[in-house]
């Protein structure tokens, strides 16, 4: 039996800032290098050359081990059946598997085992080192440990910095008065995404960053036509019709705006992803009140690729995505301000046809909205 990874992470996650690494590949000349480059990054590497050799080094050492990397094709126990044994035991040690056989059913089976990570091969160091930094914040977050304090303001930190430089390049083209009314605007556009993120990073340093008794009346059509022109720069480059549904009615709802506008901000950019290579690309923008006035729903559909009917069941987990350059993390995200909002989101979708999310939040009176 591997020990329990619960018992484990107390000790060595929140005493060291770096993982204890269990590299698992038949390749010599792979394990070395990796080993190399991870080591050079403060990393303690054990290496196996089977999944055999990696189930030992767990029995003996598992209570030290913070994250298992396993190629996939191996002889005997390849790196899914390495994957169901050790979730036998140890069901939160993360795990990544490096490919070069990378599937749609390969994906599903490692995602049904609760796979934490994959890299194709071949890969870049910053690919598979990004990977581990991703699972570090990741687990941070999880333990709620006292380390968290220190460890966020070093990732904001990292954030801001090419973030000034960004303000400063766009604050510098405004500066200069450009003649082209098009490259004033994107120059705005820039600043105000860039002012957004800032925003986002101060909403991380903040504890309590959901508090609701902080909630206020939000105006919802008003914040959908924000929304929308903010992108107005984005559906003409990207030759994108938009239509829109909106109710005359002022309906509100209690809450953040700041959050729900990152709600209706990442709905959109998602459906605009969606269609990048799509013949048709239409989005439509619908905010209706229940018939009771009970609720509003918010719907943003888009004539994208659409998501799988396997993926589609799991699709607000974390992790979970079909993007090639995704995190999968933007739609749990979103499900976690919606239900502190005391709302549900929904989603339809076809492949080929495109997507339906529908954001459904509790409405505010008018008369108390108004007070």
């Amino acid at each position: 039996m591997i020990p329990d990874f619960e018992a484990r992470k107390e000790t060595s996650l929140s005493e060291n800032n770096k993982m204890n690494i269990l590299l698992v590949d038949d390749e010599t000349v792979l394990v070395d290098s990796v080993k190399i480059c991870l080591e050079n990054q403060g990393y303690r590497v054990i290496t196996a050359s089977n999944a055999q050799q990696a189930l030992n080094q767990l029995y003996h050492q598992g209570h030290l081990i913070d994250l298992v990397i396993t190629d996939y094709l191996m002889p005997g126990m390849n790196g899914i059946d390495l994957l169901k044994t050790i979730r036998k035991d140890s069901p939160t040690l993360p795990v990544i598997i490096m490919t070069a056989y990378a599937t749609k059913n390969l994906a599903l089976e490692a995602m049904k085992n609760h796979c934490t990570g994959f890299v194709e091969k071949p890969f870049k160091p910053n690919q598979l080192l990004d990977e581990i930094e991703r699972i570090k914040t990741y687990h941070y977050q999880n333990e709620k440990s006292d380390d968290l304090d220190d460890h966020l303001p070093r990732i904001v930190h990292q954030i801001n910095n090419p973030l000034a430089v960004i303000n400063g390049t766009a604050e510098l083209i405004l500066k200069e008065r450009p003649k082209s009314e098009e490259l004033q605007n994107n120059a705005r556009n820039i600043l105000e995404a860039a002012r957004q993120i800032g925003r986002i990073n101060k909403i991380i340093m903040e504890a309590d960053r959901l508090d609701r008794k902080k909630f206020k009346p939000v105006q919802i059509d008003k914040l959908l036509g924000n929304c929308l022109d903010m992108f107005t720069t984005l559906f003409h480059s990207k030759n994108i019709s938009v239509k829109e549904k909106i109710s005359d009615h002022m309906l509100c709802v209690r809450g953040s705006q700041f959050e729900l506008e990152q709600v209706i901000n990442n709905l959109i950019l998602n459906g605009l992803e969606a269609m990048e290579d799509r013949p048709v690309k239409r989005l439509c923008i619908t905010l209706l009140p229940s018939v009771d006035s009970a609720t509003l729903d918010i719907t943003i559909e888009d004539t994208g690729c659409g998501i799988s009917e396997e993926l589609l069941p799991n699709i607000f987990k974390p992790y979970v995505t079909q993007k090639s350059n995704g995190n999968g993390l933007g739609l749990n995200i979103i499900k976690e301000i919606i239900e502190k909002h005391e709302g549900e989101v929904f989603v339809e979708s076809q492949v080929d046809q495109g997507s339906k999310f529908t954001v459904r939040l509790p409405a505010m009176e008018l008369g108390k909205a108004m007070t």
